[in-house]
């Protein structure tokens, strides 16, 4: 399981960092050789430099900000863009531009799939705007091609990337978080601790009791439906904030942001007395720049503690 704390970074911040290292290697061949004599290259030298900026800040930083903080990012290089069509000397050069709206847009359908629509119609509009104030002639079929283009692949690359990341980070059998859903839960509970007066966060492992002896018994279909009804029920009673993972064939892992120890004990009688299923618990805190395997690992030993002692 990938940790916020560790050095691996999250696949939206690789492929924003990758967008615009692939703009520094377009605006640098724009530079070296420019299409006509009145290329603005001096502006190009500008946007270069900003776009190897930008990389370096995203890939070094950009796991350590809110997810939001990198649709502003790809929000503000689209602007940007507009800006840089203004100044494009030919129509050549104003249609080379506008491929970036194309891959600009697929990131944001593909990473922040919600929002796919209002920046579809940002690209639009900015590639519109840019172009009566470029005043290039001929465009308007430009402009009616990539935002029908903008549109159709936005809106297809959004609806598939629901559907996968549903299926990625989901237990089909429970609807629960799995373990790379339960990592990415983490990681993002973890930002907000850091970028906002976030409380304790404590972590539950439970197990059920017992649940071996209820597939050899009556069968594993039956041992199905007994983990889908009580991962149901747990969710109905649990916080807004609170995570659920299965982390195992009958394990599972509660996440609670905001919450001490004393209050999860609480979190975690609500859950007794939604579903009569039996089952085991350990609890820790959640240290501050420690990565969440280690929280788990010492939950889990609270949680074979209790077991023992049963």
């Amino acid at each position: 399981m990938d940790t916020p704390h560790g050095g691996s970074r999250s696949p939206e911040v690789r492929a924003l960092t990758a967008l615009l290292c692939g703009a520094a290697a377009c605006l640098l061949a724009a530079v070296l050789f420019p299409m006509s004599e009145r290329a603005p290259v001096t502006i190009g030298w500008w946007a270069l430099g900003l776009a190897v900026l930008l990389a370096g800040a995203t890939f070094r930083w950009g796991d350590r900000v809110p997810r939001w903080v990198l649709f502003a990012e790809n929000s503000v290089i689209t602007v940007i863009n507009s800006f840089l069509v203004t100044q494009a000397a030919t129509t050549g050069g104003a249609v080379i531009d506008a491929f970036a709206y194309i891959w600009l847009s697929v990131y944001t359908a593909a990473f922040f799939p919600r929002l796919w629509l209002p920046f579809a119609t940002l690209v639009s509009a900015g590639f519109g705007v840019a172009l009566l104030i470029n005043d290039l002639p001929g465009m308007f079929t430009a402009w009616l091609l990539l935002t029908i283009s903008v549109m159709t692949a936005s809106g297809v690359v959004s609806q598939v990337s629901r559907v996968m990341q549903g299926r990625l980070a989901t237990d089909a059998l429970t609807g629960a978080l799995n373990r790379s859903g339960l990592a990415e839960a983490a990681r993002r509970v973890s930002l907000r601790r850091r970028s906002a007066a976030t409380r304790q966060i404590t972590v539950a492992a439970l197990d059920l009791d017992g649940f071996k002896a209820v597939n050899d018994q009556t069968g594993h279909a039956a041992g199905d439906r007994l983990l889908a009804d009580a991962t149901a029920a747990w969710r109905a009673v649990l916080r807004h904030d609170d995570v659920l993972a299965r982390v195992g064939g009958d394990e599972f892992i509660v996440l609670m942001p905001d919450t001490t120890a004393t209050e999860a004990t609480s979190v975690l009688e609500r859950l007794r007395s939604s579903h009569p299923v039996a089952w085991s618990a350990g609890i820790a805190t959640w240290h501050t720049d420690e990565p969440i395997e280690a929280c788990i690992q010492r939950a889990d030993r609270e949680l074979y503690a209790a077991k023992h002692a049963r």
